[in-house]
């Protein structure tokens, strides 16, 4: 009986293993910043990683000042997004916020929005303004 219960058990816990990695999104996960010598992460990433995450990411932010010139480089996968497909720039820093929900789309440079698929993605919610009365 107590092989019985481990094979179960066994069973169980590999069928919820492929549940979970099947809905695993594969992205390239990586980081740079300013001064490292190795800038692959920006221009030819490498490192993939099964996210069990909504949107593959790029969080690319420039130097206002040294145009062009990048300080951070993040490429990684979240479930949430604070922006979408946007572009972000204050007193210091330019930031491009890139999102993508097909296997291993975050490869750009982050400069350009990346094509999601996802017709929903950024989409306000509608609202329902009360209109004029029939007569």
């Amino acid at each position: 009986m107590e092989g019985y219960r481990t094979i179960v058990a066994l069973l169980g816990a590999t069928l919820l293993w492929m549940i979970c990695s099947s809905n695993a999104l594969l992205c390239y996960t990586c980081s740079y910043t300013w001064g490292s010598p190795d800038d692959s992460c920006i221009v030819k990433p490498k490192l993939q990683t099964n996210c069990t995450k909504k949107y593959c990411t790029i969080v690319r932010q420039e130097l206002v000042h040294e145009h062009g010139k990048v300080a951070t480089f993040l490429r990684g996968c979240e479930d949430k997004l604070d922006e979408y497909n946007s572009v972000v720039t204050d007193s210091t820093y330019k930031t491009y916020y890139r999102s993508c929900i097909s296997e291993l789309c975050n490869d750009s440079d982050g400069k350009q929005p990346i094509a999601s698929g996802d017709p929903n993605v950024g989409a306000a919610s509608n609202m329902i303004i009360k209109g004029k009365p029939r007569n």
